[in-house]
Formats: C-alpha cells, sequence, structure tokens
C-alpha cells in the first residue's frame, strides 16, 4: 500500500472513530435521560396512596330514643352544660315525624285546558229562616227550620234557668239586650235561644245566626245559614224583589238577546227548564257574571221553607276541562274543600293562586283533589302556540293540593341525663315535664352512608389500579429503549476496537513504508 494510500485510509479510520465516539456520547446522554424519567417514575409510584376499604364500626354509631306517648324520639345530639342555674346537664335535640298537613304547589306540564260553556243545573236548599207578619200587629214573625219563635220570657223558669246556663258560656247571649232574645221548642222538646236580630240577618241573606241549646248537660251552639234565597223591598216604591246569595233578580226579558241566548244554552241541556212559563222565570247574574234562572214557584218553596229550588247557571267561556277530567267551580260550604283551600293559602302566599279574586276551579284525579284559579288556566289556554288547537301544546299550569306530608319535628331543650355506671345513658327528664322517660340504646350503622363510602373505595381501587398500569407501561417503555440504547453502544463499542485495530494496523504500515522510503541505510 502506498503511504498517500494508507495515510488517507488512516484519516478516514480517525473520522470514523471520532463519529463513534460522538455517537456513544449521545447514547450515553439518553440513557441518563431515560433513567431521570424512571426515576421520577419510581417517586410517583411512591407517591401513590393504596385505598383503603371502609369499615363499618366507622358508620356506626349509639343512638339513644325514647317514647312519648304514641309518639317515638329519637334523639341526635347530647351536648353537655356546665354551671346550668336550673340544674340541667345537657342541652339535647331530638326529633319525631309527624304527618303535617301541607300545601303543595305542583306543575302540570301541557295541562289541556278546555275553555267553553258551562251549564249547570244546581240545586238551594230551602231557606232556614221564615219570616211573616202578623195581620193584626205588624210585627215579624221569625220561624227557625219550621219552628215558630217567641219572645224571651224571664219569669218563666225553664226559660231563665237555661238563659242563665247558656249566657254563662257565650258573650253573645250575656252581653244582649233580653229584649232582642228569643226561644223556640224543636219537635224534640228542646228549648233553644236565639237573637232577633241575628235572624233578621239570615233572614235578609246577610249573615248566619247562631242556635243556642243544651246538648245533655253541655251547652252549644250550632248555625242557622244565612237564606239563601230573600225577599227585598224597596223603601220608595213598596215593590218587592228578590236575591239569591245577594245578588238581585229580576224577570226574565226574552227580548233581551244576550238572556235569549244563555236561555237557549240552559234548555238545551236542561229540557225541564222549558217547562216553566217565562212570565214566571227569574234571572240574575252572580259576581262571576254567570247567568242564572229560577222559577217564581220555586223562590216561594224556599223562602217558605217548604222545598228546594232548581238553579240553572250558564256561565260563557271558562275553564270545564283539564285533559279528560271535568272541572268544577271550589265550594266553600264544603268542610273539606275549605279546609285544603285554606291551607294553600297559609303555604303559598305571594302566589297568583292566592292573590286571585276570580274563581277557583278544582278537580279529583285518584282520589286527590286538586285546586287552580281562573288566570292560571286561562293562561294556559291562551297561551298555546296553534290557534285552531288551543288545547294542545299549553304552557305550564301551576295547581295546588293540600295532603299529610311526613315531616321531621325537632327540637333543642334543656335536659337532666342520668348515666349507668357504664356511662351510658339511661333515663332522661326534659326542662318542660316532670315526666323521667327511660331511653332506649340501641346500635345504628348508617347503610346509605356506608355503601356510599364502599363506591367511593371501588372507585379509588380502579383509579389507583390505572395509575399502576400506567407506570408499568412508562416503566417497560423506558427500559425497552435503555435496552435498544445498550445494544446500541455495545454495537458501537464493537465497532471502535475494530476501527482501533485497523489503524493500529495501518499505522504501522506506514512506519514501514516510512522506514522504507528515508532509511537507506542500516
Amino acid at each position: 500500500m502506498g503511504m498517500a494510500a494508507s495515510q488517507a485510509r488512516y484519516l478516514g479510520l480517525t473520522a470514523r472513530k471520532t463519529n463513534v465516539e460522538y455517537e456513544g456520547q449521545q447514547i450515553n446522554q439518553a440513557r441518563t435521560a431515560l433513567a431521570n424519567q424512571s426515576a421520577n417514575t419510581f417517586n410517583e409510584l411512591l407517591a401513590l396512596e393504596v385505598p383503603t376499604a371502609p369499615s363499618t364500626q366507622d358508620y356506626t354509631t349509639t343512638q339513644y330514643s325514647y317514647e312519648d306517648g304514641t309518639v317515638g324520639e329519637t334523639i341526635t345530639s347530647m351536648t353537655p352544660l356546665e354551671n346550668d342555674p336550673d340544674g340541667y346537664n345537657y342541652l339535647v335535640t331530638h326529633y319525631h315525624y309527624s304527618d303535617v298537613f301541607t300545601g303543595i304547589e305542583n306543575i302540570k306540564r301541557n295541562p289541556q285546558v278546555l275553555v267553553s260553556d258551562r251549564i249547570e243545573k244546581n240545586e238551594i236548599d230551602e231557606n232556614k229562616v221564615e219570616t211573616t207578619t202578623d195581620p193584626v200587629t205588624g210585627e215579624t214573625i221569625y220561624s227557625v227550620r219550621g219552628y215558630q219563635c217567641s219572645a224571651y220570657d224571664p219569669n218563666d223558669a225553664e226559660q231563665s234557668e237555661l238563659y242563665d246556663t247558656l249566657s254563662a258560656s257565650y258573650a253573645d247571649l250575656r252581653e244582649a239586650d233580653l229584649n232582642n232574645v228569643m226561644t223556640y221548642r224543636d219537635s224534640g222538646g228542646k228549648m233553644h235561644i236565639v237573637l232577633q236580630d241575628q235572624l233578621a240577618s239570615a233572614a235578609n241573606g246577610e249573615a248566619a245566626a247562631s242556635d243556642y241549646y243544651m246538648s245533655g248537660t253541655r251547652a252549644a251552639v250550632m248555625e242557622i245559614p244565612a237564606n239563601t234565597i230573600a225577599s227585598v223591598t224597596d223603601p220608595e216604591t213598596g215593590t218587592a224583589s228578590y236575591t239569591v246569595n245577594g245578588n238581585q233578580c229580576a224577570k226574565y226579558d226574552e227580548n233581551d238577546e244576550a238572556m235569549k241566548t244563555a236561555y237557549d244554552k240552559a234548555v238545551a241541556e236542561n229540557p225541564s227548564l222549558a217547562k216553566v212559563d217565562t212570565d214566571q222565570l227569574y234571572t240574575y247574574t252572580d259576581s262571576d257574571a254567570v247567568v242564572h234562572f229560577i222559577s217564581a214557584s220555586d223562590i216561594e218553596g224556599v223562602m217558605t221553607g217548604a222545598a228546594a229550588a232548581s238553579d240553572y247557571s250558564v256561565a260563557s267561556g271558562v275553564p270545564t276541562m283539564i285533559g279528560n277530567i271535568e272541572l268544577s267551580v271550589y265550594d266553600p260550604t264544603d268542610k273539606e274543600q275549605l279546609e285544603e283551600y285554606e291551607q294553600i293559602l297559609e303555604d303559598w302566599p305571594e302566589s297568583v293562586f292566592a292573590q286571585s279574586d276570580s274563581t277557583i276551579y278544582t278537580w279529583e284525579d285518584s282520589g286527590q283533589r286538586y285546586f287552580a284559579c281562573y288566570e292560571d288556566l286561562m293562561n294556559s289556554w291562551n297561551g298555546a302556540p296553534d290557534a285552531s288547537m288551543p288545547s294542545e301544546n299549553q304552557p305550564s299550569l301551576k295547581y295546588y293540593t293540600a295532603q299529610a306530608v311526613s315531616t321531621k319535628i325537632e327540637q333543642t331543650e334543656r335536659a337532666v341525663i342520668d348515666f349507668d355506671e357504664n356511662g351510658r345513658a339511661e333515663s332522661i327528664r326534659f326542662e318542660d315535664s316532670s315526666a323521667v322517660r327511660t331511653l332506649n340504646t340501641e346500635t345504628i350503622t348508617d347503610e346509605a352512608a356506608y355503601n356510599d363510602a364502599m363506591n367511593q373505595y371501588y372507585y379509588d381501587q380502579q383509579v389507583y389500579e390505572k395509575k399502576i398500569e400506567d407506570i408499568n407501561a412508562k416503566t417497560k417503555k423506558i427500559q425497552e429503549q435503555d435496552r435498544t440504547l445498550e445494544l446500541r453502544l455495545r454495537q458501537l463499542d464493537t465497532e471502535q476496537e475494530a476501527l482501533q485495530t485497523e489503524m493500529e494496523a495501518v499505522a504501522k504500515v506506514i512506519e514501514k513504508n516510512i522506514e522504507s522510503t528515508f532509511k537507506t541505510f542500516e
């Protein structure tokens, strides 16, 4: 090999060796970075907290309870008191559940309110107070439920004794002018006491009267309802007219187009109305703009207490249905309806329902009574997006009901608690009672809280296992990369040794060439 070629070969080998050394340095730096990643992964593994399954003991407490009559009371907390001036040693919070009559607001989606004419035939009860005029004296004679009243006679021993007994219980009687007191005897011979001015008010349909009597040995009172139909005489003309529930009656006028239309609608639904001679027919319009029809003979029957009357009514453009259920007008004389209605007002005083001066409607569904006001019903009816289908896709309707709702009744008060030798409470006496109640002790496990804790544990366990899997996968990847780099480093080491051997051989060749070229003589 020529000297020039040998030197070129040596330079090429040197360059290759330098490249191998540089690549080896790069690999070592990469392996160092992998080592740092491996250390971080190990630290991440050490930082993991192994989930611990909850113990039922962590959710188990000792609970005290006692019986208070028919109610079971449960104690939730007992806070020690120090230096209480009345000697009580604990502030105790306890509770029980009780059914509380509650007004409930509901929302009905697309209620399908239907507005149309409501045509009804109702019955008006006969009057309970009847008045006649004595033809001789001109005085008004009162009868209650058909029993004629007479002026109270204080000289009558029976009447005097009854008045003294009843007036001791009722201030109205005690404070009444004796000239205002009247009596009557019912069919069973029992004597009653009434007040003349109250009878006059009831006769005029203005207000109910009170009827006082003895129920066994106990003083009692019952209500005489105000007359539904009353006679009113014009003081100027002397003409008598009638009022029904305070609404002025007038003779039916078939020339009144609106009245004739209402009459025709009523007759169409109630053919019996057509049998009444229109000359004997009266009409009135109530506060809800409902037109009523009633016959003169029925009016007289009610006023004399002889018979009930048929009252035909026509209400135009009013809510009549909700879905396929018929609506009725709220009846305040129905005690159940009145109780439910008043409870709703008490619990929802700011609602449109409570503020409404319009008609209240009711309906029943699955044995439960519901209430809604005219404004809310009409808002649903008028809010339908398609005027041709007003009962479809209506806005939501707020409606109400009243029912017994199981309610937690909680109270906190001072008490004296006695403990046994094991430190367990065994009796309690509250500040508002002298009764000492025996405490029942039981161990209660909050199963719901324990189950929640177990679910959280299962979730944490899955998260922990996933993190372990991620760390293991990351570690495995680092190890594979490190093995690849190590293998490449070994290859470079082998290549470097081969280059070193070849460079030594080329160096010897160059040395021989130099000697053979420049050393002429030995």
